[in-house]
């Protein structure tokens, strides 16, 4: 009976452990970020195996701890239909975002602008930011330059900031102002956007 009783908490404790399918990885500077879904997951390094999560959020440290092998594996499950965000913001906090972009697109984040408020591009991309009061852009953002594989969501200062866009059969956003979703920022129109970026990324 001992032993019956031994093998059911052991393995409920085993299930406990492992992420849930259909859940949220999250690395980088997220110490200072809320509203994150509750079925995220935020490990100091990348997990050997990315089988469990269907979107990545990299909020981009000044020094990235993601090697070039990781950065590959992680195009792969973009490529595989994953998605990812690629928080960036103001100078130094853009290693991680300047990896990935750097893979895939040879381009990088630029620029320090100061403006509070993005500006929408229109209703012809994927996140709907046009139906937002209002589009935060974060506290001192940074730009990435136009790509035809992707689309432009919001501007700042006649920027790109906020982009998005297919990788193989996944998707990819990329922001340039991360900030907007730091505790001490948020607001009913910030976690909106953070749930409709999330929805985009899952394919919903």
């Amino acid at each position: 009976m001992r032993l019956v009783l031994l093998l059911v908490i052991v393995i409920a404790f085993s299930g406990r452990a492992q992420p849930e399918s259909n859940s949220i990885l999250v690395l980088g500077n997220h110490k200072h970020v809320c509203g994150i879904d509750s079925t995220a997951h935020f490990p100091e390094f990348l997990p050997q195996s990315l089988d469990s999560f269907d979107v990545i959020i990299l909020f981009s440290n000044a020094e990235s701890k993601l090697t070039k092998t990781e950065i590959q594996r992680i195009q792969q499950f973009v490529e595989n239909g994953g998605g990812l965000y690629c928080g960036a913001e103001n100078w130094p906090l853009q290693a991680e975002s300047n990896q990935f972009t750097e893979e895939v697109y040879n381009k990088q984040s630029f620029g320090s602008y100061h403006q509070s408020k993005a500006e929408s591009a229109g209703n012809a991309g994927n996140l709907s930011l046009d139906t937002l009061a209002y589009i935060p852009a974060g506290n001192t953002t940074v730009a990435f330059p136009m790509d035809y594989r992707l689309n432009v969501e919001a501007w700042v200062e006649d920027e790109p900031l906020i982009l998005s866009g297919n990788i193989g059969a996944g998707r990819v956003i990329i922001d340039g102002g991360y900030s907007r979703f730091y505790c001490a920022a948020r607001n009913e129109i910030t976690d909106q956007m953070l749930h409709d970026f999330l929805s985009y990324l899952r394919g919903d």
